[in-house]
């Protein structure tokens, strides 16, 4: 049975997207809490077992890079791909507070070698 074009329905526009609103997402706290007490843990124990507390306090300044990255948790996240990049990026921090200490003992131990073939006795 054939029928005119003019009975054919159409269906309506789909709605507009819209983002969610930042009341809309979960709270977001135990993770970004974790990450940072982690952080601050791994950092001051990687700080402990190397040269640094001998040195001046400012050779600690590569600290602010693993806090940093912690600090980006707290951002509340409005998709999942965001709470996932968070996680990771506090996962990442944790890690770097660890080695932090000893990749800037390698750095300055490297560099002090480098000045004393430079230079000489």
């Amino acid at each position: 049975m054939n029928t005119p074009s003019s009975t054919v329905r159409r269906l309506p526009p789909p709605p507009p997207y819209a983002p969610p609103r930042p009341d809309d997402t979960e709270r977001w706290l135990l993770v970004p809490a974790l990450f940072t007490a982690l952080t601050l843990a791994a950092g001051g124990l990687g700080y402990a077992t190397s040269y640094l507390p001998r040195c001046p306090l400012w050779f600690s300044l590569p600290y602010l890079i693993p806090l940093g990255l912690a600090a980006a948790t707290w951002r509340r996240p409005r998709t999942p791909a965001q709470r996932t990049n968070r996680m990771v990026a506090g996962s990442l921090g944790a890690g770097l507070a660890l080695f932090c200490a000893k990749a800037v003992e390698t750095v300055l131990f490297v560099l002090a070698l480098a000045l004393w073939l430079i230079h000489g006795d």
